[in-house]
């Protein structure tokens, strides 16, 4: 084979100078904010986009999608790398990302939406983190302090209660409800369940909890089997955000519409057009979007050592409640709440945040 002209060795030396000089390593994160990385200084004296931030999800439904915008934004605003890691909805799937996510020299901060408030693994692999140095919390699902050094998200058991009371608004003569869940076990779970049965008052017995791990197909299958199983029920309770969905998938395919209340947690875009369609009577709506952006804010200051920054996010607590917003079809619901805006109202919010859901 007929070979080029060679190049003299001088030349060469000063264009692999010159390449090199120019290169610019691509973020390993997947967060619109990589590009902004190092275009400023961090507190503490170090460069902004130097170390990355991670959030390592429960699952990967809809959900999830508000959460990314708002750790993206967090990132943009702040200058740092940020990324979403969904997980498989199973233990084994967050222990694999953990240990992946410790493998990374660039992380300095993980949020974790707990699957199981009592997984060791997932906890021992916090700690493990912790213990390099890495700044870790809890979003969305909360797991054993220990593990972490605050929680942001929802005050769930005042969320159940606030669903509870709803449900016990909309059948003041009283009924029997199901609730439908993805996982017993996640603590999220656990207090909304509590908050729920404390919220339905005397009138209103919860009989069944129903769990589907996370399987969209076995989510309509317990609704399918619940009101089978329990003819009397007339109170369907979504409580992670995709059973909402399920939920009236199974109550439209049968044209029994008439016989339940449904109410439920989060807004899946699913979810909104079902109450637009009259399918869903209330909805209880965390604020999945607040968690990314305040998350990714609070992990950034525990990392630069801005206490002053921390304190005011923390208030001499472990906690950062991001709220939740009671969604009703129209003006003319029955349902009362100070957390209440109508439908109209609250896609006006989505498309200011440009959320498809929440």
């Amino acid at each position: 084979m007929r070979r080029g002209p060679c190049l003299p060795f001088a030349f060469c030396s000063f264009l692999a100078l010159v390449l090199t000089g120019c290169g610019n390593e691509a973020p390993t994160g997947g967060g619109q904010a990589g590009a902004t990385a190092g275009s400023g200084k961090a507190a503490g004296g170090s460069a902004a986009g130097n170390f990355k931030i991670v959030i390592l999800t429960n699952g990967s439904s809809p959900y999830w999608d508000a959460c990314d915008r708002g750790l993206k934004d967090a990132g943009a605003k702040l200058g740092v790398r940020v990324e979403l890691v969904r997980n498989d909805a199973t233990e084994g799937g967050q222990i694999r990302r953990l240990e992946q996510i410790a493998t990374q020299s660039d992380v300095k901060g993980v949020g974790v939406s707990v699957l199981e408030s009592q997984a060791e693994g997932v906890l021992e692999r916090m700690q493990a983190l912790r213990a390099k140095g890495v700044k870790v919390i809890t979003v969305d699902s909360d797991g054993k302090p220990e593990g972490r050094e605050a929680f942001v998200g929802t005050n769930n058991l005042e969320a159940g209660r606030e669903l509870g009371r709803l449900v016990a608004q909309l059948r003041p003569d009283g009924g029997k409800a199901v609730a439908f869940v993805g996982i017993l076990g996640a603590q999220n779970a656990q207090e909304r369940i509590q908050g729920l049965k404390e919220g339905l008052g005397d009138k209103i017995e919860l009989v069944d909890a129903m769990e589907d791990a996370v399987n969209e197909s076995k989510a309509r299958n317990n609704v399918t089997a619940a009101i089978q199983n329990h003819p009397e029920v007339n109170i369907l309770c979504g409580i992670w955000s995709y059973n909402a969905p399920a939920i009236v998938d199974v109550i439209s395919a049968n044209g029994r519409r008439k016989d339940f209340t449904i109410v439920a947690f989060d807004a899946e875009p699913n979810a909104i057009v079902a109450m637009d369609q009259g399918m869903i009577d209330a909805m209880v709506v965390q604020n999945p979007y607040e968690m990314g952006y305040t998350g990714v804010t609070l992990l950034h200051r525990l990392i630069t050592g801005d206490k002053a920054g921390v304190d005011e996010l923390l208030k001499g607590k472990d906690v950062v409640d991001t709220g939740l917003k009671v969604v009703v079809p129209a003006e003319s619901s029955p349902v009362q709440s100070r957390f209440r805006v109508t439908l109209e109202k609250f896609k006006g919010w989505l498309a200011e945040k440009e959320l498809e859901g929440s």
